[in-house]
């Protein structure tokens, strides 16, 4: 199976478990990211304005972290080179990423910029974040249940079971949460 390559836009990285989920998936070879130096940014923007109780050594920790895992992918753009004029100036620099890192799928929660994208005729699927998980679940279920004990393993203050980590998961993805439940007894 060739490897996927998806562009992640920033609203898919501001919530932490959305974010792990997805960082995880790629550090265990799931698929492969690109994201533009300026979706980092954003995040790095909201994270601060929607996040102002937190400590903000702890938000500078988070995206330095964030920019280590993604080093490589990290795609640093100086112009929207490829990007049709019919996407909105606020999210061009997303699609640039995509087709500058060659990414099959761009994943974005962002309705406006998928219909955006899809009506631009470009050889990139957009899918919100529900979708996306679904898809890696749909071309490796096993894969994904690695995700799910690697982020299991991670939480050591405070140790969670892989069912409620996956409960945990269904608000940013639904449909991968509901089929890794209804698919847990084919695993045992």
């Amino acid at each position: 199976m060739p490897l996927l390559v998806a562009a992640l836009d920033a609203d898919v990285l501001v919530p932490i478990l959305s974010c792990d989920f997805l960082l995880t998936a790629f550090d265990l070879g799931v698929y492969e990211p690109v994201v533009s130096n300026r979706a980092l940014v954003e995040v790095e923007r909201n994270l601060r304005a929607d996040f102002p109780q937190l400590d903000p050594a702890r938000l500078s920790r988070r995206m330095d972290q964030m920019r280590r895992a993604l080093d490589v992918q990290i795609i640093e753009l100086d112009s929207f080179d490829g990007a049709p004029e019919t996407i909105n100036s606020k999210d061009r620099h997303v699609i640039a990423a995509a087709l500058a890192g060659a990414a099959s799928i761009l994943v974005t929660n962002d309705k406006r910029l998928r219909a955006e994208t899809d009506a631009g005729h470009l050889d990139l699927r957009a899918m919100s974040a529900d979708e996306f998980a679904d898809h890696l679940w749909q071309r490796a279920p096993l894969r994904i249940a690695e995700v799910i004990d690697a982020l299991v393993g991670k939480r050591t203050k405070r140790p969670v079971t892989a069912e409620e980590l996956v409960e945990a998961l269904r608000d940013p993805f639904p449909t991968m949460a509901t089929a890794w439940f209804d698919n847990r007894d084919s695993r045992d």
